[in-house]
């Protein structure tokens, strides 16, 4: 059963090529080995190819520079295949393969790609199960492309290119070996752990050469590494200018002396020419090599290592290669015994052809192993091998044609197996993240003129790609490493107590030393920025250490805080004994005429200004020194505002009659005034808090002392919350002016007057004073201070202590009858001043005149209710000539007082303590009758 299985596909693949108008590239090499699930493989055996026929279809190709590094890379496949099959893997089901020549050309491997998809079989699947390669990045993208159409797998041995990760376009392909960049972060990684900040990189002329270049300069650039130069060199040894540039390369590594490290990703043949150049003043680099050439010893050209320098090498990991070894001792090299394999047939007969021996060749072929180059093709086959077992071991596999692609895709991704002691798995883009073998080439005899003979790698170190780190195998090759004690650097070490300068032109490695300067330190070499002293530490210049600093701030035990706080104490009892006699007494005629509960709004934000003076002493936090700006902000604007609505009321109730005082009539809300009034110093402290708050400022006028006190953080907002209270201030003063002849028990201009311009005068002598205190800035805070108690004493003295000394001592003053007796007095002298008014207007006035305001017109019309509320002021003012009484009305719906009048017989007096007004029935009938002989004119006298 087993041959019909293997003769069903050869017949399948020679169906598939049957009915094709194409063929292979002339010059073609292939091998093939039939086996129950096939595998296609892709490798560039030729390196180039030319054509040689335009007319035909297809256009044919001849493959040319047949390469043996290739050659073996396709013998370690058939090595992996005929490895799996002996014992088999699954049970008695094998693996076969048909290994194809691309000639690293695109259109010839798409060409043989078409043969593993089957295109023409007409069958919905394929014998062959997965496509091992191509090498060249540029060759597997594009089959990557053709066969995601197909949902075929491919795996690659030596493609590379970062975008070759992207699944969304590459969805089927995946890789044994790491992408681009990871050798340049390894590179990285050994420049940073050596501290070697200043290189040299030499490069060829193309696509890896350039690449992995700038890969390099960016992964190091960001670790703060940079290179002094970069020497790209021709891509072909042929090329002109290839002598010239590798002088000037021996020129640029002498001219660098300080460059002592070299970072090569040059070709192995560019390297040789280079160091037999090498002249004793560029001998004794640090070389690094990337993987292009780490592992051709062959490159010193029998040269002793220590006239060239040290070298480090960089390979993707290997295993074990001893089975391939075996492998190539015991191969078959008579070409009659390799019809099946034509790429090997070749070569042997090539080398026959130069008369060489059967061993030289095998000696040929054991020269140009590889082993990363081996281990990563083996790693492929391993790969589809366990993830075909791991889909047999779930259901019956009799065939290729019994494998969807979809199950082997997603069973390749989902693979897992371990060999060596080391687990394998592709990641979720389909990389191979393993990482990389650091080897350091060791001479064995250094006197030796044997050439390579005495020269040998040994492993060092590894690099892991899925942490990013470097690790070394043991201390001793730790030491071994270390000890070549190589600098390369563009500037020396700055000692402890400096630091590096840098200059906008040179890369951040160039620097120069500079002393720290003072309250700074530095206590290790090659500080890159001297360090802050703590809090509370001081230093001199260049200093390694800090010393204690004596923190000085405004302590309660100091003379001037223990001041303060006493009179903030002090004002703060005081207050709350007016705030504790105003409550007690809160229905006298003196603290009705006060305001009532807006003057205890008015204890109540003085409470909180002399609270906020307090806030400023002793050691301050940020917190204390926002609370403090921002409580006094609001609680003197509080103040002021009450002061303001409350003088407001009585200037409103004995205001001329007009439009514009019905239409503040209807606008004045007290509570709203003031709410409003505090919200804008609130929107000013708000913006204050977040945009710029206040904070502790920690400054030193002497380096030994360190002043701590609050900063204000924004000027501009301490001064917008200083300038709103100064505003409302300005206001009260003006309203005082206005009102400097209301009755005596209503005239509160002195007090308002005088507290008002306590409160600007300190402020205007404060900022001058706290804004140049620089030699006793650690008196700032007890300035404001000062200057808040000043504010505060100012309104409590002037506002409230006139108030309490006739609430406690002079009660005789604190009744309805003097008040009432107040009012009476000035409606006398108003009436007199309005006759003397009269008698100057001139005869054309009227004899009959009647003076009335819009309360008497409600009077008159018998609908008048008091518009006032409760502990507001209202006063109305008849006057009527020409009639057998005169009648003077006024009312204060503080007292609930009603009517008063010139001649009581005509008054009817029935609602005196009601809050409506209204006179006799026979007098308001004859005003009322009357009313079209007199004219109107405004009641109240202009204050």
């Amino acid at each position: 059963m087993h041959y019909t299985k293997i003769w069903f596909g050869l017949f399948a693949i020679l169906g598939s090529l049957g009915g094709r108008d194409c063929r292979p590239a002339s010059g073609s090499l292939e091998a093939m080995q039939l086996g129950d699930f096939m595998l296609g493989g892709l490798f560039p055996v030729h390196q180039s190819f030319k054509i040689t026929n335009t007319t035909s279809s297809p256009i044919q190709h001849v493959c040319e520079k047949f390469t043996v590094s290739r050659l073996i890379q396709s013998l370690a496949m058939i090595e992996a295949v005929e490895a799996i099959n002996k014992p088999p893997m699954l049970k008695d089901l094998t693996f076969g393969y048909k290994i194809m020549d691309t000639c690293s050309d695109v259109t010839t491997a798409l060409q043989h790609t078409d043969i593993f998809m089957d295109k023409n079989s007409g069958r919905t699947n394929s014998l062959f199960q997965a496509v091992i390669g191509e090498y060249h990045s540029e060759v597997s993208i594009a089959v990557a492309r053709y066969l995601t159409m197909g949902y075929m797998p491919q795996i690659s041995y030596g493609s590379t290119a970062g975008v070759l990760s992207d699944k969304t376009r590459f969805p089927t392909f995946r890789r044994t070996v790491p992408k681009d960049d990871h050798q340049a972060k390894a590179i990285t990684e050994i420049l940073r752990y050596h501290n070697w900040t200043w290189i040299g990189i030499i490069a060829t002329d193309g696509d890896y050469g350039r690449y992995a270049a700038d890969q390099l300069e960016a992964h190091a650039n960001s670790k703060n590494i940079y290179a002094s130069y970069r020497v790209v060199l021709p891509d072909f040894l042929n090329d002109e200018s290839l002598d010239s540039k590798l002088n000037e390369t021996v020129k640029k590594i002498e001219s660098t002396s300080k460059v002592q490290v070299i970072v090569s990703f040059a070709k192995s043949h560019h390297m040789a020419c280079l160091f037999e150049k090498l002249t004793p003043n560029a001998s004794g680099r640090f070389w690094i090599a990337g993987d292009s050439w780490s592992t051709s010893l062959d490159v010193l050209n029998n040269r002793p290592l220590n006239e060239v320098g040290k070298i480090l090498g960089i390979i993707p990991f290997s295993g074990d290669s001893s089975h391939f070894i075996r492998y190539l001792d015991n191969l078959d090299l008579n070409p009659d015994s390799q019809s099946n394999n034509t790429i090997l047939q070749h070569f042997i007969k090539g080398e026959l052809n130069k008369s060489r021996t059967t061993k030289e060749i095998r000696e040929t072929l054991k020269k140009a192993v590889c082993p990363s180059a081996v281990f990563s093709v083996w790693l492929t086959v391993r790969f589809v091998a366990n993830a075909v077992k791991d889909i047999c071991s779930r259901k019956t596999c009799r065939g290729g044609f019994d494998i969807q692609r979809s199950e082997l895709n997603d069973a390749l991704a989902n693979t897992m197996f371990t060999m060596d002691n080391e687990k394998y798995s592709f990641s979720n883009y389909g990389d191979l993240d393993t990482g990389y073998d650091i080897n350091i080439w060791e001479a064995a005899l250094e006197n030796n003129a044997e050439g390579i003979k005495n020269v040998g790698l040994r492993t060092v170190a590894r690099y892991m790609i899925k942490n990013e780190s470097m690790f070394f195998l043991n201390d001793k090759q730790r030491n071994r490493l270390e000890n070549s004690r190589v600098i390369s650097r563009c500037s020396p070490s700055c000692p402890p107590g400096f630091r590096r300068v840098f200059s906008e032109d040179k890369p951040i490695c160039c620097y120069e030393c500079a002393k720290c300067p003072v309250n700074t330190f530095s206590n290790k070499t090659d500080a890159g920025e001297c360090i802050d002293c703590p809090k509370n530490f001081w230093s001199k210049e260049n200093a390694t250490i800090c010393s204690p600093q004596t923190p000085i701030f405004l302590s309660w035990k100091h003379e001037y805080c223990i001041t303060i706080l006493v009179f903030a104490c002090l004002g703060l009892l005081l207050t709350l004994i007016v705030m504790l006699v105003f409550l007690v007494r809160h229905d006298t005629p003196v603290v009705l005429a006060a305001g009532g509960p807006i003057s205890i709004l008015i204890l109540l934000s003085l409470l909180g200004t002399f609270t906020s003076a307090i806030l400023f002493g002793g050691k301050p936090t940020c917190i204390q020194c926002q609370i403090g700006q921002v409580l006094f902000g609001l609680s003197f604007t509080l103040c002021i505002s009450c002061i303001l609505v409350r003088y407001f009321k009585v200037l409103l109730a004995f205001q001329n009659e007009s439009a514009a005082k019905r239409v503040m009539k209807k606008l004045f809300l007290p509570y709203w005034i003031i709410g409003i009034c505090v919200l804008i110093q609130g929107i000013i402290c708000g913006l204050w808090l977040w945009l710029k708050p206040p904070k502790v400022l920690e400054d030193s006028v002497i380096r030994s002392e360190l002043i701590i006190q609050c900063d204000e953080g924004s000027l501009l907002f301490f001064g917008l919350m200083l300038a709103f209270i100064s505003l409302l201030a300005l206001v009260c003063f003006g309203f005082a002016f206005l009102g400097r002849k209301l009755p005596k028990c209503y005239n509160e201009e002195k007090c308002i007057s005088i507290s008002m311009l306590i409160y600007i005068i300190s402020w205007v002598v404060f900022c001058p004073i706290y804004a140049n205190m620089v030699q006793l800035i650690k008196y700032k805070s007890t300035v404001q201070m000062v200057v808040m108690l000043f504010s505060a004493y100012g309104i409590l003295i002037c506002h409230f202590m006139p108030k309490c000394y006739i609430i406690l001592l002079k009660s005789e003053n604190n009744t309805k009858e003097f008040f009432k007796s107040g009012i009476r007095e000035f409606t006398r002298r108003f009436r007199k001043s309005s006759r003397v008014d009269r008698r100057r207007a001139g005869p054309d006035r009227p004899e009959s005149v009647f003076t009335i305001d819009s309360g008497i017109e409600n009077i008159i019309n018998r609908v008048y209710s008091n518009p006032y509320p409760t502990g507001t002021i209202s006063s109305f003012h008849l006057s009527i000539e020409n009639l057998p009484h005169e009648v003077n009305v006024s009312a204060d719906s503080l007292y609930e007082f009603s009517v008063s009048s010139g001649s009581s017989a005509e008054m009817n007096e029935e609602n005196q303590q009601q809050q409506t007004l209204s006179g006799s029935q026979k007098l308001l009938l004859k005003i009322k009758n009357n009313r079209t002989e007199f004219r109107r004119t405004s009641s109240v006298p202009n204050f």
